[in-house]
């Protein structure tokens, strides 16, 4: 099972308690009265990286499904590349191992391209 990250946090590191996982997932996210099919750059428990079109507005709610990892709701909160919109998904805590260790055998089977830069 993932574990939380044990170290304390460090000044301009990253405060994730669970890993991002590269990957290149298919799913489905729904927002705005808008159903879309989307690829999943990066994921973890509490936040992901999606390609769709159209974006979602920044604040909108919405609702991530990726096959063989789970569904959740969230917000989208940035853009960080044309296309891609980085989503705070609403995990509740007692979900979140559970959520982390699917996605990790989901990547095994979908791994991000090679050279894929980082998001």
């Amino acid at each position: 099972m993932s574990e939380p990250a044990e170290n304390p946090p460090v000044e301009g590191a990253e405060r994730r308690l669970f890993r991002r996982i590269g990957a290149r997932l298919e799913g489905r996210l729904v927002f705005a009265g808008v159903d879309a099919e989307c690829l999943v750059h990066d994921m973890s428990a509490t936040g992901a990286v999606v390609e769709v079109s159209p974006l979602p507005a920044l604040g909108a709610e919405l609702a991530l499904e990726v096959p063989g990892v789970g569904f959740a709701r969230g917000h989208a909160r940035r853009y960080p590349d044309a296309g891609l919109v980085g989503i705070e998904l609403d995990v509740p805590e007692a979900r979140r191992p559970r959520i982390a260790d699917r996605l990790i055998l989901a990547a095994f089977r979908a791994p991000p391209r090679t050279g894929e830069p980082d998001r």
